[in-house]
């Protein structure tokens, strides 16, 4: 009986310690890096595309315009992703004024106004989390 016991218990104590064996941890290992979308990538199309079709919704683009604002969205993604300007932020902010620059020259001066009358109404309209909400 005795030995009956002591087989169970030293069974019970390997399999526990069997389990519990881990790989240590290692803070500077990222397990689950959370995803991005890399230029020229699918979800960075589908990004572009919704970004696209929501200045079109405003200001009513004709399709020569659409094409040649993705147009633009691809070239300055192309230029990202050889300079890999997204570890730089000033080089990166340039980027993406130069890019809004040229977006808003595609726009005739009536659209550029519409645009800009949705963004000031936005503005205002977000508020800071103060003050009485509508």
């Amino acid at each position: 009986m005795k030995k009956t016991i002591f087989a169970l218990a030293t069974v019970a104590l390997l399999s526990t310690g069997v389990s519990m064996a881990q790989r240590g941890y290692n803070p500077n290992v990222n397990r689950n890096p959370a995803p991005q979308a890399l230029p020229g990538s699918r979800q960075d199309d589908i990004k572009e595309e919704i970004k696209i079709d929501r200045l079109d919704a405003i200001v009513n683009l004709s399709r020569k315009q659409e094409k040649e604002i993705k147009r633009i969205e691809d070239r300055y993604d192309k230029m990202e992703m050889a300079s890999r300007q997204r570890r730089n932020p000033k080089m990166y902010q340039r980027f993406q004024a130069q890019k809004q620059q040229e977006i808003l020259n595609v726009l005739t001066s009536k659209q550029r106004e519409k645009w800009f009358a949705f963004q000031q109404s936005n503005r205002f309209d977000r508020g800071n989390g103060y003050g009485r909400r509508s």
